[in-house]
């Protein structure tokens, strides 16, 4: 590699780390609010190693999703910039969750109503 190309992938990563900070900057200063220091909604967990994220509890048709943006760190910094005023906006349309607990209610809510019944009964027998 050339001096010039890997002085441009330094460049390149440090853009990626500058957008990864900046992403955890706007969630934390959201976890901040009021109806999200409790930390994680399931578990209450204020930090995880896999991370925090917001859960949209309701979207609305204009919403905006994280697909819609390009994949990386500055597609993550977009959707998180998109994301902070309609959060500050109306905080109680979202959950603080980390991301164990974001990924399984997310993976739940692919299925139908009656079979996540089916689901749930089935985990509070196997409890007994």
């Amino acid at each position: 590699m050339s001096t010039w190309q890997s002085e441009k992938h330094a460049k390149e990563k440090k853009k990626k780390m500058n957008d990864r900070k900046r992403v955890e900057k706007i969630k934390e200063e959201l976890a901040r609010m009021s109806c999200f220091r409790e930390g994680c909604a399931v578990c209450h967990c204020k930090l995880h190693p896999r991370g925090m994220t917001f859960h949209h509890i309701k979207y609305l048709e204009s919403d905006k999703v994280h697909s819609d943006f390009v994949l990386g760190y500055k597609g993550m910094l977009q959707y998180y910039e998109y994301l902070k005023p309609v959060i500050k906006k109306n905080p109680k349309r979202f959950a603080y969750l980390c991301n164990p607990h974001h990924q399984t209610i997310t993976r739940l809510l692919r299925f139908k109503e009656d079979k996540q019944e089916r689901i749930f009964r089935l985990v509070r027998r196997s409890r007994q």
